[in-house]
């Protein structure tokens, strides 16, 4: 008999500590389902460094593709390069740009010495993604509508 409610309590035990896991699990995967991904998602500048961007015709943005590559454009001028990157954490290696002359450069040279920083990390929070070096953010995005 005493055997018999040890082995009762020990499965009740288990059992409890699998529904608790499992409503943790559930939880962390409504959380995610409710992120963007960072791959394939066009994500569109929204600030530097803390500084919101000032709207333009051209909008800054990135896209991290599946075969590790990113591109994007600055405003004016198109970039490229490669990543790579893990839980949270992420390298990137910028390639190239083109070096077209346009009107109003501002936003276009702050985001273009921003994609030279060591980012270290990035963090996705619904749709905005967040790129950041070792002192914190750099980069803010938010998910958007790649144009047809």
């Amino acid at each position: 008999m005493k055997r018999t409610t040890v082995i009762i309590s020990i499965v009740i035990v288990v059992l409890l500590a699998l529904s608790l896991t499992a409503c943790m699990t559930a939880k962390k995967k409504a959380e995610m389902a409710k992120n963007k991904p960072l791959v394939e998602t066009y994500w569109v500048l929204k600030s530097v460094k803390g500084e919101d961007i000032p709207k333009s015709f051209i909008t800054p943005r990135i896209v991290f593709h599946a075969d590790g590559r990113y591109t994007g454009n600055l405003g004016c001028n198109s970039f490229f390069g490669t990543y790579h990157c893990g839980k949270k954490k992420i390298k990137m290696s910028f390639e190239g740009a083109t070096k077209r002359l346009c009107e109003n450069m501002k936003v276009e040279k702050l985001f273009f010495a921003s994609l030279h920083s060591e980012f270290t990390q990035y963090e996705i929070i619904e749709d905005t993604l967040i790129l950041k070096d070792k002192n914190g953010e750099v980069l803010r995005f938010f998910a958007g509508v790649k144009p047809e």
